[in-house]
């Protein structure tokens, strides 16, 4: 266990058969007073060594969820094929109900009848569960192509200890969701990025009065030139159109991400990426002619029925599903913060809403001439601060000052009355990571370091949101599980914040 004084204590984790030193360190400040308790770190295959990231990437919602006593992971394994340029998508499980959970084995089960070709960090795997019939969901491959999008029989997730985890609990893939078969999949299901999927919590079903209990949301376009569109999955049944709730007018939105707060509501954030004439160019690679130097703006719509209808930040309606009326870039009220292109804002960072129902941004910027991470929050009262995270934190790896405009994006938490936020270095040649909390009771100004590896996550950290009790208090334990790619591994690192968040 570690205390706010152990700045010079390192610990060795060996992960099976891959052995690697990570010290530990935690920051002393009255403020996050407490430990970090250690719980394990547990290896889930080896990553692909592409030129680009196809696991660890920031928008994908989720490659861990926990539900019903077990926990799912989503990734690419590079162990599963011998043709070095083919991945297959892998689905492991583990039983977290035993007292030791954290170090449990995963059961790993791999789904060969698909090849996964493009050297593309945009075709990550994102993986969402129906809690009512216990149906896993995922969504695959995706830049700016037709829709791979798979899911497993009823059961599952609802009656994990009665099914034997094997590639036939998923039927084939598919291109386009069950029940919209009607749909014209040249319309709706093509140029599809970024597949994200959110369970509904008890009070999201109850503010909607929906039987739906899974969302699922994906941009239909191209960096410049895209819509998002929102489905909603009833148990059972298969899933229905919601709409088109952000239409993009010569750009396209960004989301950070969806979440519910504790009435049910739904909140998105999201930057806007400007249109750029890219004729003759291939815009469906990983680093097109549009970069982030266009993108610009913080905004924000929340919606109380399930994404039927939307409120800006003054609680006013701004679209309307049923009436094909989206959001569009012109919209009153959606921009919360103005800020210019080449500004320094990335697309896709994090977001989080806490038990209060405030809704935390992550992001970064060079308004005042030095890239910082940015913390933006609404309060429950709609009134929005933006303040820089601190270069003179202390800090093993100097992490304030190490965002760049392209560098590792991290995440923004909550549990109970503290925020966390997950950074990832973006010094050169550098996998550190850096743990940063703050607390409600003031007014989160108080960042400090409460924990820090020098080395360990060489992509995009994630975290399972499900596990950790998030906003709406259901299904978590407390464990933050972290999903780290270390250098050529997967693994899954559990860190208990309970005695930072008394």
């Amino acid at each position: 266990m570690l205390t706010s004084t152990s700045w010079a204590r390192a610990q060795t984790l060996s992960v099976f058969f891959i052995h690697f030193t990570l010290p530990f360190f935690a920051a002393a400040a009255a403020a996050a007073a407490g430990t970090v308790e250690i719980l394990g770190s547990s290896f889930l295959g080896l990553d692909p060594q592409t030129i680009n990231r196809l696991n660890g990437e920031s928008f994908q919602q989720d490659a861990l969820v926990t539900f019903n006593g077990f926990q799912y992971a989503a990734y690419y394994d590079a162990s599963t094929s011998t043709n070095t340029s083919i991945r297959h998508v892998s689905v492991a499980r583990r039983d977290l109900s035993s007292s030791t959970s954290s170090n449990a084995t995963w059961e790993k089960l791999v789904l060969t009848d698909y090849n996964q070709t493009d050297d593309d960090g945009h075709d990550i795997i994102s993986l969402g569960i129906s809690h009512t019939d216990g149906t896993l969901h995922l969504g695959f491959d995706q830049h700016d192509n037709g829709l791979n999008y798979r899911f497993s029989r009823p059961g599952i997730a609802t009656s994990p200890k009665n099914v034997t985890w094997s590639a036939d609990i998923f039927g084939e893939v598919l291109d386009h969701l069950p029940g919209l078969e009607n749909l014209d999949k040249s319309v709706y299901f093509v140029n599809v990025t970024y597949p994200r999927f959110l369970s509904l919590s008890s009070a999201a079903k109850v503010a909607s009065g929906s039987a739906a209990d899974l969302l699922f949301e994906l941009r239909v376009g191209r960096s410049g030139l895209g819509d998002d569109w929102l489905y909603a999955y009833t148990p059972n049944e298969g899933w229905i159109q919601v709409g088109r709730y952000l239409e993009g007018v010569n750009n396209n939105a960004y989301i950070n991400g969806l979440d519910f707060d504790f009435q049910g509501a739904l909140h998105v954030s999201w930057t806007y990426r400007d249109y750029v004439n890219d004729t003759g160019q291939d815009v469906a690679v990983e680093a097109g002619p549009n970069g982030p130097e266009n993108n610009h703006d913080m905004d924000y719509a929340l919606s109380y029925d399930l994404g039927r209808t939307w409120q800006n930040n003054w609680n006013q309606t701004v679209a309307n599903m049923s009436a094909q009326w989206p959001i569009l870039p012109s919209t009153a009220g959606i921009t919360v913060f103005s800020i210019p292109k080449y500004g320094g804002i990335l697309n896709q960072e994090a977001q989080t809403v806490d038990s209060a129902g405030r809704l935390h941004v992550l992001n970064r910027e060079n308004t005042t001439g030095t890239e910082q991470w940015y913390h933006y929050w609404r309060s429950t009262i709609g009134h929005w601060t933006r303040t820089p995270f601190p270069l003179d934190i202390k800090s093993v790896n100097n992490i304030t000052n190490t965002p760049t405009v392209t560098g590792k994006r991290g995440k923004i938490l909550s549990h109970n009355s503290a925020l966390f936020a997950v950074l990832p270095s973006n010094a050169p040649n550098s996998s550190a990571l850096s743990i940063l909390a703050s607390h409600a009771q003031q007014h989160f100004r108080d960042w400090t370091v409460v924990w820090e590896a020098p080395s360990g996550c060489s992509a995009e950290p994630l975290f399972d949101r499900y596990r950790l009790v998030n906003g709406n208090g259901e299904d978590g334990d407390g464990v933050l599980s972290l999903f780290l790619v270390n250098g050529t591994s997967l693994q899954v690192l559990d860190l208990d914040l309970l005695y930072l968040t008394q």
